[in-house]
């Protein structure tokens, strides 16, 4: 496909570094200096311009573009870059990042067309929500259009140690991995589940709710009362999905300008808390330390990872912080924080699984990146009807999903419209999975 990405920023750098792979990539910045940075570490067409100018698109007139996104920091200059473009460039499909919830309702973007628009900040939050629906459960992942979630439940009860995988699976719910002192490893049905272990579930998703509960005797079986550092956007949109949800809510806050929006917002429905003050004084006497759950929402990961190990020394039975650079998830992980996505990263995400479902492939990353299962959906009328799915010939397991049951290769003649084919491995087989995935 042929791309233009516009702005070099954080989430423009991901973006071409993962689609130059395979794609044409054209990426346009106004800052000379990163442009070429970018076009140094990977094979991307860079073109210096301001994206709000109309002659910065003179070289592309008459270019078929297959995908134009726009990921600048300013929700004015994205809506006119693509505006721009649009007039100028024959695209098939526009993406454009806003940070601003108010262009959610708006009329005015309604108004341009086919326009996909991604709200990082509320699909940053949003995560929030999947985490209070399963209270048990360390992380949960789902897929489009199905009832089948990736959830992660670590085992901390004796009636369910020195069990094996194959005590646990059924047809509708499989153990696709597991981490123990740190180390991943995907299952054989005699692997011994002990004390510890994290368990990586994939399944329906009614059968994983009658199941995690079980499993973690730390995790309450209701998330009732939260707190949230952080009073900025983020902080905001996490504070409005929990007290929707029914939790009551406590946000700090140290500056006083973003209290007093905070208080303004929800009124009475939260707690708003300023303090210049050590926040280890605040488990006391605010008694943050008879919460549920603590989510740390700071724009900074070094800030999260703190504020998170903190709640861990106070025993917060749930312990959320926001990952906003790719780096940082992995130490994340091995801390045994519950890793929510930031904005800029759900940006990114959101942005390749939209481009991943034309090719109807969608991946969800696990165990702090050491997994990964790649899934896709077999359409009514695809020559792949009635065929038998390909051996895969490295580490992992494939499955087909059909009508909430998951097969095996062994167990289906062929496959049908409607099943979901799902390949689960390690990330370092990644490339060759979705060549084997995308070519059946």
């Amino acid at each position: 496909m042929k791309i233009i990405i516009a702005g070099a920023g954080k989430v423009g750098f991901e973006l071409a570094r993962s689609l130059s792979h395979e794609h044409d990539v054209t990426v346009i910045d106004k800052n000379a200096e990163a442009l070429e940075r970018l076009g140094e570490l990977i094979d991307i067409y860079p073109l210096t311009g301001d994206i709000e100018n109309p002659h910065t698109y003179r070289s592309l007139l008459d270019t078929d573009v297959d995908v134009f996104i726009a990921v600048t920091d300013s929700d004015e200059a994205n809506i006119l870059s693509t505006l721009i473009a649009n007039d100028a460039i024959r695209i098939g499909r526009r993406i454009i990042r806003l940070r601003n919830s108010y262009f959610e309702q708006s009329r005015f973007l309604a108004g341009l067309g086919d326009l996909e628009r991604i709200f990082p900040y509320r699909l940053s939050a949003e995560t929030v929500r999947l985490l209070l629906a399963y209270p048990g459960a360390n992380n949960v992942k789902q897929f489009s259009g199905t009832d089948i979630k990736l959830i992660s439940v670590k085992v901390d009860n004796p009636l369910h140690e020195e069990k094996t995988v194959r005590d646990f699976e059924n047809d509708r719910l499989k153990i696709v991995g597991i981490e123990r002192e740190r180390m991943f490893e995907l299952p054989e049905p005699e692997t011994r589940i002990v004390h510890g272990d994290l368990l990586y579930f994939l399944g329906d998703s009614t059968v994983l709710e009658s199941l995690y509960g079980q499993l973690d005797l730390h995790m309450p079986p209701r998330i009732e009362t939260a707190v949230v550092f952080g009073a900025d956007t983020l902080g905001i949109e996490v504070a409005r999905v929990l007290i929707e949800e029914g939790v009551s809510v406590k946000i700090v806050e140290k500056d006083v300008a973003r209290c007093h929006r905070a208080s303004d917002t929800f009124q009475e429905r939260a707690l708003v808390i300023n303090s210049h003050y050590d926040e280890a004084i605040l488990y006391t006497e605010e008694q943050l330390d008879q919460a549920d759950m603590i989510i740390a929402t700071d724009k900074k990961d070094e800030t999260n990872i703190v504020r998170a190990l903190q709640a861990q020394e106070y025993r917060i039975p749930k312990v959320v912080a926001v990952n906003n650079e790719r780096r940082y998830y992995s130490l994340m992980h091995q801390l045994g924080i519950v890793v929510t996505r930031g904005p800029q990263t759900s940006a990114y995400y959101t942005i390749l699984e939209s481009l991943s479902r034309q090719a109807m492939v969608e991946d969800r990353h696990f165990c702090g990146g050491a997994g990964v299962v790649l899934a896709r959906r077999i359409e009514t009328g695809s020559d792949l009807v009635g065929r038998q799915p390909r051996p895969w010939r490295r580490d992992g397991r494939v499955l087909i999903v059909r009508d909430g049951t998951l097969l095996s290769m062994e167990e289906v003649s062929g496959l049908e419209a409607g099943d979901l084919l799902v390949l689960i491995t390690r990330t370092e087989n990644e490339k060759e999975g979705l060549e084997w995935i995308r070519s059946h």
